[in-house]
């Protein structure tokens, strides 16, 4: 398989250790407009996006109904084939109302340092994903930086 986008911006996530931390949770962090291909994408059109350096995981969805994430591709795959058979069968996921620690927690256990944000019925509603010093969250409730957003996805 190869590993695309995975090049891990900084080694260590951690919370800040300030009260606000202790009373946000995962929707306070997440980036509510994550960059989405349909559920009917190309190999191609994934190893697109997979091939910047900016780019850890390719969310696939119907609307907003989640249906997979790619993390890597095989080399051989045929560009013109579905991508969604090479989803993840399991991607980590939390809710918006898990604790903010639990989202720091779980990002810098994460290889992709990703982790999707779902409701109940598998709805998209965010991701988070961890900023190039490992502080916080690109799409925080706290002001984001250009190259915040910019590296979302």
């Amino acid at each position: 398989m190869s590993q695309h986008g995975s090049t891990p911006y900084h080694d260590e996530i951690k919370a800040p250790q300030t009260p606000a931390v202790s009373e946000q949770t995962v929707a306070d962090l997440m980036l509510r407009t994550p960059k989405t291909l349909p559920a009917e994408a190309s190999v191609a059109d994934v190893r697109v996006l997979l091939d910047s350096p900016r780019v850890q995981m390719v969310l696939l969805a119907d609307g907003r109904r989640f249906r997979g994430a790619i993390t890597e591709l095989p080399e051989e795959a045929d560009p013109d084939a579905a991508a969604l058979p090479f989803a993840e069968p399991k991607p980590e996921a939390l809710s918006p109302s898990d604790s903010a620690e639990t989202a720091y927690d779980r990002a810098a256990r994460n290889p992709h340092r990703r982790i999707i944000v779902l409701d109940e019925d598998e709805t998209l509603l965010g991701l988070l994903c961890p900023n190039r010093g490992g502080t916080g969250f690109c799409g925080a409730s706290l002001p984001q930086t250009r190259a915040d957003a910019a590296e979302a996805g």
